[in-house]
């Protein structure tokens, strides 16, 4: 089920963006995420595998991040750990979108499905110096509920993350 906003369209992600993840999920983008850029090709496709695979089971809804008027990909959001009672909102856009809003955009539409679907709150980790980030779950009145918890990643980067927990009106 696609996802529609003011800009965007969120669409559920595919191999058919692999190319699109690969080329932008990078260490920039990265520098405060606990993923790391995939190393070729492959393992972006088997990363998208995953999420397909997660979708199917039911216990996370991963989208592509497209605009709506020139179906350009621009990022991912996901809602992750569907089993809980307060599923995981995620996002990353391409450093050449950053500073439109479109990750508060597609958080928001991400948040009205999983209203549709029965979630009563949601939440957000962020490291607590990725300042545009953190925005996010501040603009939607997000509660601050775990304060700079140190996450070391798989390439050895440390995570000063809090968490934030939105509840979903």
């Amino acid at each position: 089920m696609d996802i529609k906003t003011e800009r965007l369209l969120l669409v559920p992600i595919s191999k058919d963006y692999a190319n699109d993840m690969y080329v932008n999920f990078n260490e920039k983008v990265t520098l405060y995420m606990s993923p790391c850029p995939a190393k070729n090709i492959k393992e972006t496709n088997s990363v998208i595998k995953s999420f397909v695979k997660k979708r199917n089971d039911n216990t996370d809804y991963i989208y592509a991040i497209l605009l709506k008027e020139s179906r350009e990909f621009i990022g991912c959001v996901g809602l992750h750990d569907l089993n809980s009672e307060a599923p995981e909102l995620g996002i990353w856009t391409k450093l050449s979108v950053h500073g439109n809003y479109y990750g508060r955009e597609a958080i928001g539409g991400v948040i009205q499905f999983a209203k549709s679907i029965g979630y009563k709150k949601a939440i957000y980790p962020v490291d607590r110096r990725n300042i545009a980030s953190k925005k996010i779950p501040i603009y939607f009145n997000g509660q601050l509920i775990i304060q700079c918890e140190e996450k070391t990643t798989s390439d050895g980067r440390i995570l000063e993350r809090e968490t934030y927990e939105i509840t979903i009106l």
